[in-house]
């Protein structure tokens, strides 16, 4: 039980860290989000406080993880997804 106190207080810290270090959020425009070391997690634009428009997420190491196009909140077009050392690992078309 102990063991289960310690890693609920540990999750709870460092949800807690990564709140504290996020920018303010702008609901209807461009926002970048961070990882707790600093480096950017996504950036793109949020319309009515949802992703909408284009959209890049990283990896913790600052290497791309995914890109593509949102339309009316839903996927659409070409998304891109990498691998953590930065190489193309799958392309999906959404209409």
């Amino acid at each position: 039980m102990k063991l289960f106190s310690f890693y609920l207080i540990l999750v709870f810290v460092s949800w807690f860290d990564c709140t504290l270090a996020q920018p303010k959020v702008d609901p209807n425009g461009y926002n970048t989000f961070y990882h707790s070391n600093g480096n950017i997690s996504s950036e793109g634009n949020l319309q009515e406080g949802k992703p909408n428009g284009y959209w890049k997420t990283y990896y913790s190491n600052g290497v791309l993880k995914s890109q593509g196009n949102r339309i009316n909140f839903e996927l659409d077009s070409i998304w891109k997804f990498y691998s953590d050392s930065g190489l193309i690992e799958n392309e999906i078309r959404y209409k």
